[in-house]
């Protein structure tokens, strides 16, 4: 499903409401923490991880499970980037502001 865009769909903008973040006491194999929100004041969104890359640079990951052939998939995910985008800087901004 991933890239999967429907235009005429998508919303203009996206209200991203709610953020809670919980940081792990020590980041481990580059997971920082968790965070959960409100999307369109209508789907709460949990166990979004969050992880630091190897070049020190924040993202989003977003929870998966496997299949009893060990398929991996996911239980909820952004179909477009810009949903994606949204996500990641209201998180990530909530992040920054929470470190300041």
């Amino acid at each position: 499903m991933e890239g999967i865009t429907h235009p005429d769909t998508e919303p203009k903008e996206y209200d991203i409401s709610e953020i809670r973040i919980r940081l792990l006491d020590v980041e481990k194999d580059g997971l920082v923490g968790f965070a959960s929100c409100v999307l369109n004041r209508s789907y709460f969104l949990n166990n979004i991880a969050i992880r630091r890359a190897r070049d020190r640079g924040l993202f989003l990951t977003y929870p998966t499970g496997r299949s009893t052939q060990d398929v991996q998939h996911f239980h909820w995910n952004p179909i477009s980037k810009r949903a994606s985008e949204a996500l990641e800087a209201a998180i990530l901004g909530r992040l920054r502001a929470m470190r300041m």
